[in-house]
């Protein structure tokens, strides 16, 4: 028996409706060249409650790894609030932003890119640990040892070099990692989109155990609807920068408010003809983020834009209880369900009407 045991209970929980996580007006802008800002974010906003999955989606480059390395301190913020359990993170410095980072980890999507090619993977994950002073040498490789059992792998692991393993395998290690340091908040940037689909079920499957032992609270990034379908209570989705719908899970897939995400739902759909349903609300290509069209961002590309779309800026607007929506239109919208096939693994077949 291991003295220093990884403690498995799940923490207590936050009272219902406090949020762990709240993100305020969040902005990142890089200056360019020719004096022009990419709003990478713009004002984003979003809370997480404690042991809660919020799912974060959109296309590439809509700023969904800015977010995760902004929350990460990996990426100085241009303005805005980001608090976990209460603090600010962003004006943490020195010794209060080192304990901070063991509360809050980050999965990266590339586990070979995450690992020091020339460690072995049981010194990769030893390392966080002896620079955050958790114990002696001895004490803390048994605790690698013992999370490699927890997240499936077995104790000769400690001893391979990443190139003698699989991206499955890897991505094991990385999470153990981070968990070896008992973060409450987990950040996953497409932890399986370099996988194939045997290992990336595993690796969900794996996530979704880990978040209820050890009592997380994730914020899963990914441009694929069926992991956050998964994996998430409650989705938000994002373009050019800035969070368009915000719900619960059930009621994103069963009544998306936003043009632009029933567009991503129906892009996922092939209907008898062989045709993208995505082609029924969006048209055209996706505006250059150095230049983003003014009032609503998609007007260039929405067919429902009018005249307000294109002057004035929508606020995220309440849309239902828990359900928020940045659109001038959306009670005027066809709100016909877009079928969406849930059932079984995140590799489930997804099918149209």
């Amino acid at each position: 028996m291991i003295e220093s045991r990884i403690d498995m209970a799940p923490r207590p929980q936050a009272p219902a409706g406090r949020p762990f996580v709240e993100v305020t007006d969040l902005k990142k802008h890089y200056m360019m060249r020719a004096g022009l800002s990419l709003k990478a974010l713009d004002g984003v906003s979003f809370s997480i409650r404690e042991g809660e999955v919020l799912g974060l989606v959109g296309e590439s480059g809509c700023g969904k790894s800015t977010i995760a390395r902004v929350l990460m301190r990996l990426t100085s913020a241009t303005g805005g609030e980001a608090r976990i359990d209460q603090r600010n993170v962003l004006a943490l410095n020195g010794p209060d932003l080192r304990r901070m980072r063991r509360t809050m980890q980050l999965v990266f999507q590339d586990p070979y890119a995450a690992l020091d090619p020339r460690m072995t993977l049981g010194n990769s994950m030893l390392l966080p640990m002896i620079q955050n002073n958790l114990g002696t040498r001895d004490t803390l490789r048994a605790l690698v040892l013992q999370m490699l059992e927890e997240v499936g792998l077995d104790a000769s692991f400690a001893e391979r070099y990443p190139r003698e393993c699989s991206g499955g395998q890897l991505q094991r290690v990385v999470i153990g990692r981070a968990l070896l340091l008992k973060p409450r908040f987990l950040v996953c940037d497409e932890p399986t989109s370099a996988l194939d689909a045997s290992m990336r079920t595993q690796i969900l499957n794996l996530l979704v155990d880990l978040k209820q032992r050890f009592g997380l609270t994730l914020l899963m990034i990914s441009h694929d609807l069926r992991v956050v379908n998964y994996m998430c209570d409650r989705i938000a989705v994002m373009y050019l920068g800035q969070i368009v719908e915000i719900a619960d899970r059930d009621e994103l897939f069963a009544r998306p408010r936003h043009p632009y995400t029933r567009a991503l739902i129906s892009s996922a759909l092939i209907d008898e003809t062989g045709l993208d349903g995505a082609a029924s609300y969006l048209k055209g290509d996706l505006p250059s983020p150095l230049a983003p069209p003014p009032g609503c961002r998609l007007q260039t590309r929405c067919r429902f834009a009018t005249q307000p779309c294109a002057s004035e800026m929508p606020l995220l607007r309440e849309a239902g209880r828990g359900h928020l929506v940045r659109c001038h239109h959306w009670e005027e919208l066809d709100l016909t369900s877009v079928t969406y096939r849930t059932a079984g693994t995140p590799d489930a077949a997804m099918t149209g009407p």
